[in-house]
């Protein structure tokens, strides 16, 4: 069986195939402009393409076997890294060496990868071991450019050599801080979205019982109410439940509340609901139903109850209480009516169904069953 695939990893390798398939784009790039200029060095000649090859290597790795994406990832940014010092020091020394040779007419147009590598750096390297990297990478590939710049005034003022001032020096310091900013606050945002996830399932969800809360519950009802949608409610009590926790305590409790939970849920069809209402009283809604539709609900739930038998407490019953949803109702009367035969369930000795299909005071005789 294949084996589910975390989400994380396949964030990662996603991101890494993107940052391989960029570099290769760039090392294209790099390659057509050196081969199509006036001037060729032997170095801008040789590391584009190769660079090139690099690229796709990496990248039929990565597909083949995902599983070292870690690996590629170093192999990529330590090739990345050695391609950008390699000129910095040559050209440098070239231009230190060589009279009337400038650096800023022979240094490649390598400034902007730099920056691009330093936020590659700070992506993938994890934690103060970036900084460290990025530190020793600023040395080997921008303190030479930038000392010899130094050195250089009239061609630290070009617009070349303020070009390159701007990109070894602010640019770069301005990657490597902000990245990490950046990297704390989409993890805290990450925190918080996972916290409202949590607290919205806690809201919906009775952490107890695994059914729906009583908000969810309330917002069912008000939305079957405003639809008109005929609909029954069932109210369920289960019988002596204080009797239960005060022998055998509140955990044995919890363990009977949660069965009661399992088996109603199990028993009720799509479109059927039941949430905690409060206690050990449970409340079902019931759509598209007629009276004696919901009077078989209710008395297959009464009946699933009373097989349980959670040791020690034995057999566990409850009363039930149902009424059909009338075009005038809101919920405060439903719930009333619903409560009332509940009530009425209850002063017969409990274990049964007490159906209410119109309000009591309107001289209605009960239906019940047991």
């Amino acid at each position: 069986m294949t084996q589910a695939q975390d989400p994380d990893e396949r964030y990662v390798r996603i991101a890494v195939m993107i940052m391989l398939a960029l570099t290769l784009f760039a090392s294209a790039c790099a390659t057509l402009i050196h081969w199509l200029a006036p001037i060729h060095r032997m170095m801008d000649l040789v590391v584009p393409p190769a660079f090139c090859v690099l690229s796709v290597g990496l990248i039929t790795a990565l597909v083949r076997r995902p599983d070292w994406v870690l690996g590629i990832v170093r192999i990529d940014l330590l090739a990345a890294g050695v391609a950008l010092a390699a000129p910095a020091w040559l050209y440098t020394l070239q231009a230190t060496l060589t009279p009337g040779m400038q650096l800023i007419d022979i240094l490649p147009p390598v400034s902007s990868l730099f920056v691009v590598f330093l936020a590659m750096l700070m992506i993938f390297v994890p934690g103060r071991l970036a900084f460290l990297v990025a530190a020793l990478s600023w040395v080997l590939i921008a303190l030479p450019v930038l000392v010899y710049l130094l050195l250089h005034g009239r061609e630290m003022w070009s617009p070349r050599g303020r070009d390159l001032l701007m990109a070894y020096g602010p640019a770069s310091i301005m990657v490597v801080v902000l990245l990490p900013v950046q990297r704390a606050l989409v993890g805290k945002i990450r925190r918080l979205a996972l916290e409202r996830d949590r607290m919205e399932v806690m809201l919906r969800r009775d952490p107890l019982t695994g059914v729906q809360s009583r908000l969810l519950g309330e917002q069912m009802l008000r939305q079957v109410l405003s639809e008109r949608i005929p609909a029954g409610l069932i109210m369920l009590d289960l019988d002596k439940f204080k009797a239960i926790n005060d022998t055998h305590g509140h955990p044995m409790g919890d363990k009977v509340l949660q069965a009661v939970a399992d088996a109603c849920r199990g028993l009720l069809r799509a479109g059927k609901t039941i949430s905690r209402w409060g206690g050990e009283e449970f409340l079902v809604i019931v759509p598209n139903v007629d009276a004696p539709g919901l009077q078989r609900v209710a008395e297959r739930l009464r009946l699933a109850i009373a097989d349980l038998s959670v040791a020690p407490v034995g057999q566990v019953t409850a009363s039930l209480g149902a009424t059909l949803l009338q075009s005038w109702d809101d919920q405060e009367t439903v719930l009333q009516r619903a409560d009332q035969a509940l009530y009425r369930a209850k002063e017969q000795g409990g274990n049964q169904v007490v159906a209410v299909p119109a309000p009591i005071a309107a001289g209605t005789t009960p239906q019940q069953t047991n």
